[in-house]
């Protein structure tokens, strides 16, 4: 029988496909995009669409269906207030783009794969207003964080039975997950891992909703496997800082639990994972070749740097610049954007992790609710892990691996800007010498203010 429908099995998928794009588009714009969450990390069901009518432009399709839903049923497409700096981010990638023909003297062809991948990293921040715009209830913002946290359990449960790790430490044998389909490596997989494995257990810290709490748990523990035995240590080392900055602001326990792990990690950790922590350099005190290669690689990119300080080389140009090479990557997203495009790219690379912290500082502090105030520190300890991670290569600009990313961050500019409303409701009512209309105090998704507004007397003076 299974035999018989595996045939059929892309048929289907196709079928499906186009049916809740159009769905999407005439009638509910979401489903576009909770199609896009279960598809994107999971290219073993997406890729053999590719053999079929327009099957390589899925995402495509999808992303289509959503902005042409967000115009039929949510009064279109919109910005959010502080969304200048995710615009100057796709303007300056553009004009990069433009750069790196020029630079490099081709001619423009929009079969290029730089074209492609230009593409797909700027509808990464489509993704961005898409969300924003429709995701605007809260409990279609609940829909998604449990969407991602149940397809990052999936990932984890499979490698969890899948994978079983060597005697010691070997290149060869290293947790992938589902990327090596799409070209991407166990360190893309270990990045995507940290992300959003830091991003369930912001929410595990303070969302205590009692169905999803167990979920957030259930895949916070399995990720560890992943996290593990994919051996990367950016992944590692930004797992750790996010850890640190969850122990200062919301739980101290971690902080003691970082410490006593500095002190016993040779013996708690799998030998595999000391053995890849201890190779960055040999017995006699060497830098071993993999992190040799990246000095190589950084100093060639602080040149083209240097020659090119405002406007750099141009979008991938690092590649280009190196096509004689054996290694075309810096290894470090930070000195690739630096080197490709200028002091003008890597601020405003900046300038967006800065907003998104803003943001989610803001819905950790000022949130509405638990489930508000669990998305900002759970995206705190996402865009950490994000810029940590893109310190040792690119794990930004990869459909399979920033797409979430940017749903997210555009479900939490939404956040943001209803918990601004409501803060500035709450305030024209107090000069007014009207009660607040919050939340009701004492549920599972009260706020603060609404708790401290039921202290009142029948008079509306504190007791």
């Amino acid at each position: 029988m299974i035999a018989i429908l595996k045939p059929l099995i892309p048929w289907i998928l196709y079928t499906a496909l186009f049916m809740i794009a159009i769905y999407g588009a005439t009638r509910r714009a979401q489903w576009a995009l909770y199609l896009m969450i279960v598809l994107t990390p999971l290219p073993a069901l997406w890729y053999p669409l590719h053999t079929l009518p327009f099957g390589k432009d899925t995402m495509d399709i999808l992303t289509v269906a959503a902005f042409i839903g967000a115009y039929v049923n949510k009064d279109g497409v919109k910005s959010p207030q502080g969304s200048t700096v995710v615009w100057l981010f796709v303007v300056t990638n553009t004009l990069a783009l433009l750069n790196v023909f020029m630079t490099f003297g081709l001619n423009f062809d929009t079969g290029r794969p730089i074209v492609a991948v230009w593409k797909n990293y700027t509808e990464m921040m489509i993704l961005y207003f898409l969300a924003y715009s429709i995701f605007r209830e809260e409990e279609l913002q609940k829909t998604v964080i449990v969407m991602i946290t149940v397809i990052l359990l999936l990932i984890a449960l499979r490698e969890f039975r899948n994978f079983t790790a060597g005697a010691s430490f070997s290149y060869e044998k290293r947790s992938s997950g589902p990327f090596l389909l799409v070209g991407l490596n166990p360190n893309h997989f270990a990045a995507f891992i940290a992300h959003f494995g830091c991003l369930v257990l912001g929410l595990l810290l303070v969302d205590k909703h009692k169905i999803r709490r167990p979920l957030y748990i259930f895949t916070a523990l399995f990720c560890l496997h992943p996290l593990f035995f994919a051996y990367s240590r950016g992944a590692y080392l930004a797992t750790v800082a996010v850890l640190f900055v969850y122990g200062v602001l919301k739980n101290r326990s971690l902080l003691v639990m970082l410490v006593i792990l500095g002190f016993t990690w040779q013996v708690v950790l799998p030998d595999t994972v000391v053995d890849r922590i201890t190779m960055t350099s040999n017995a006699e005190g060497q830098i071993e070749e993999s992190a040799a290669l990246r000095l190589i690689l950084w100093e060639q990119a602080q040149t083209m740097f240097r020659e090119n300080p405002i406007f750099g080389v141009g979008f991938n140009g690092f590649e280009y610049a190196m096509r004689e090479h054996t290694l075309k990557n810096s290894h470090n997203f930070w000195v690739q954007t630096a080197a490709e495009q200028g002091i003008i790219g890597i601020a405003c690379l900046a300038m967006l992790f800065m907003r998104a912290f803003w943001i989610s500082w803001f819905n950790f502090r000022r949130g509405q609710n638990t489930f508000a105030q669990g998305v900002g520190l759970g995206f705190i300890g996402c865009t950490t892990a994000a810029i940590i991670t893109n310190m040792f290569g690119d794990r930004f600009t990869q459909f399979s691996v920033g797409a979430y990313y940017f749903l997210v961050f555009g479900m939490a500019e939404r956040i943001y800007a209803n918990g601004r409303k409501a803060l500035d409701d709450r305030r024209t009512q107090r000069l007014r010498g009207q009660p607040s209309a919050g939340a009701s105090p004492g549920g599972d998704n009260a706020p603060p203010q609404a708790a401290l507004g039921a202290r009142t007397s029948g008079h509306g003076r504190a007791r």
